[in-house]
């Protein structure tokens, strides 16, 4: 984890009680915090991430997930970390929990120009530091060094395009069913289009008609993934909505919502 922020690193909960770990928090939630929080004992470890004062979730090993509950009970004398974290970066970490490890052919600095191009999104990981990316570019972590091999976590690899785009269309809908988003959408497309090339209302790769939303589908993950996050985060934001307070808890249990980005938004 990016280290830059460190609320605390490495305090015993012999000095620094589970009970008030809890209820600081409790108030860092209620403030609207992002943060990554460690615990770990004799081997035994687990990791807690809030995005935006939600919490994401808590995982240990191999991203299996587990409760507070669980890690107070299993870890009573344990050595805490609290970092705060930009939301981008804390949906990563969440994301990436369980993410297959892919060990990269190129080495640094070459391997970036690789990132940029494909616009990758996860976690590079280089001898014992790591990188948070999104779209291709860094958002926060140490890069490797010159010459170095690295190992990427690509939580979206493993979700096929077809079922990607199908949850941003059935998500589009519910949004525009509840918000007038189609307007809204028009004008921040127009706009992104200089940076998305597929948003170009003309070109009618991404369109939003009503409340159905079309992708076309020779477009790349890479391509259609960032454009409709930017798109739905400017729209939502033209039009003072958040996407918390929609009726997305349907698609929200689904893997595809991570993979989407829609985490962080």
């Amino acid at each position: 984890m990016p280290t830059d922020q460190a609320v605390y690193t490495a305090i015993s909960t012999d000095h620094y009680p589970w009970t008030d770990i809890a209820v600081d928090l409790a108030t860092r939630r209620s403030q609207g915090a992002s943060c990554v929080f460690d615990a770990w004992q004799d081997g035994r470890w687990a990791r807690f991430v809030w995005a935006r004062g939600e919490v994401l979730g808590g995982f240990t090993w191999g991203g299996q997930d587990v409760s507070w509950a669980t890690t107070m009970q299993a870890l009573p004398r344990a050595q805490v970390s609290l970092s705060t974290q930009s939301p981008k970066i804390a949906g990563l970490v969440w994301a990436a929990r369980a993410s297959t490890p892919q060990p990269l052919d190129d080495v640094w600095p070459g391997l970036q120009r690789r990132l940029e191009r494909e616009m990758f999104s996860g976690v590079l990981v280089s001898g014992t530091g790591g990188s948070y990316w999104d779209s291709g570019q860094v958002i926060g972590g140490t890069l490797p060094a010159p010459g170095a091999a690295a190992t990427a976590y690509a939580p979206y690899a493993e979700v096929s395009p077809q079922a990607l785009a199908t949850l941003w269309k059935e998500l589009v809908e519910v949004v525009a069913r509840s918000v007038p988003l189609e307007t809204a959408w028009w004008e921040v497309s127009t706009r992104l289009s200089v940076t998305y090339d597929c948003l170009d209302p003309f070109a009618r790769e991404i369109a939003l008609r009503g409340t159905a939303l079309h992708i076309d589908p020779a477009l790349e993950v890479s391509e259609f993934r960032p454009a409709l996050l930017a798109a739905l985060r400017a729209s939502l934001a033209r039009l003072g909505v958040r996407l918390a307070d929609l009726p997305t808890a349907p698609l929200r249990d689904r893997p595809e919502w991570a993979a989407a980005g829609l985490e962080t938004l």
